[in-house]
């Protein structure tokens, strides 16, 4: 899986900095299995996904479940 690894986020177009790194700095991990997990301010959760291709571009599709404040 060549995604796998942890993915920092260093500018998100609804929030600033001092959200999105409120509690640890933003990131998105994936799994060499696809799945994976993300946190950014106050919300978190979980991921699933896929290498996908489109004609000649390549791209991680995925799905994901999480939580705003445990709500």
């Amino acid at each position: 899986m060549k995604y796998a690894g942890t993915w920092h986020i260093y500018e998100m177009e609804m929030w600033d900095k001092s959200y999105f790194n409120m509690e640890v700095q933003a990131y998105i991990k994936i799994g060499a299995n696809g799945a994976g997990d993300f946190q950014f301010g106050l919300v978190s959760g979980e991921i699933a996904g896929e290498i996908v291709n489109q004609g000649s571009r390549e791209k991680f599709e995925f799905t994901w479940e999480g939580n705003d404040e445990m709500a």
